[in-house]
């Protein structure tokens, strides 16, 4: 049976194989937090200024600011179809009919003709940080461009926007803009795809994540509620 991964499964697989597991095989969601409305409203409003500048065929003042020579791609419709939660950047592998997707923010075009992922980060930390996550994101963005036939960069780029706290609320959160520059690992991708597609189909529990905070609640109530029942 041919399986579909998005990219955020795949992120799933590398934090905690067991909660992953029981998503895939047995459609047992992990408890979600709280929805960050504020960072997905800022999400939207991002796209519509990058697409602002995108429209007028100019760069983002971020792109210019750290000299990055290149243009945000241009064609929107297929734009569209990458950022949309359900078909995204998508490649099927022809061999054994698996597929991997992932939905992008947004893609720069260099004079070369490379394509390079870029992802918008809002955040209220203070400094700019690449974490394990962000460098797989990154990664099977790269990985997926490269399968769909296009040529890419050996880079990639988070786009953040600090919220400055400095000076109090009053009304308004004014935020700071960084670019940080990724190089990108694409080739460690199919090692991971293929991990992950292999731990779908096994019917043996995995062993949790070290830092998998739900199933480190799951083992340290369990005995509790055990021992009451």
């Amino acid at each position: 049976m041919a399986i579909t991964l998005s990219r955020w499964q795949l992120e799933l697989f590398t934090k905690c194989p067991r909660c992953f597991w029981l998503l895939k095989r047995h459609n047992v969601k992990p408890p979600e937090g709280f929805p960050l409305a504020l960072n997905t409203a800022m999400d939207g409003l991002l796209k519509e200024e990058f697409d602002t500048y995108r429209v007028k065929g100019q760069p983002h003042p971020i792109l210019v600011e750290h000299r990055i020579n290149a243009k945000l791609f241009a064609d929107t419709t297929r734009l569209a179809a990458w950022r949309n939660t359900f078909q995204g950047l998508r490649w099927t592998d022809p061999e054994t009919g698996h597929t991997l997707f992932g939905a992008v923010d947004d893609v720069l075009e260099f004079p070369d003709g490379s394509l390079a992922a870029l992802d918008y980060k809002s955040s209220g930390a203070r400094e700019a940080r690449v974490y394990p996550s962000y460098q797989l994101q990154l990664d099977v963005y790269t990985f997926l461009l490269e399968r769909l036939g296009h040529k890419t960069a050996p880079k990639a780029f988070l786009a953040f926007f600090l919220a400055v706290k400095d000076d109090g609320f009053n009304g308004r959160l004014p935020f700071r803009r960084q670019l940080l520059e990724v190089t990108a690992q694409p080739d460690r991708v199919p090692a991971i795809f293929e991990q992950a597609i292999h731990l779908t189909k096994s019917d043996q529990t995995p062993s949790p994540g070290a830092e998998c905070d739900c199933c480190r609640w799951f083992g340290a109530a369990s005995p509790i509620i055990t021992r009451k029942e």
